[in-house]
């Protein structure tokens, strides 16, 4: 069975990194999950939540290599 690794962190939804790599990633068709998004974005509206909350985008084992390369390639 495969388990999800995470690939890479962002500190907000809005961030044009993640945004791309998203898109990326749904035109490679690999599917991902993403692990704070919601935490993440109600951080500003909550006094109380933790700030160091990082949205999480992870992929199944068997994509790593590729979801990497792609990673790497947004400058």
């Amino acid at each position: 069975m495969s388990n999800p690794v995470t690939i890479a962190s962002f500190t907000s939804n809005f961030d044009m990194k993640y945004i791309l790599f998203k898109e990326m990633l749904d035109e490679a068709g690999i599917r991902y999950m993403l692990v704070n998004e919601i935490t993440s974005t109600v951080d500003g509206i909550y006094r109380g939540s933790p700030t160091n909350i990082g949205i999480e985008l992870r992929v199944m084992e068997e994509d790593v290599a590729e979801a990497i390369e792609i990673f790497n390639s947004i400058k």
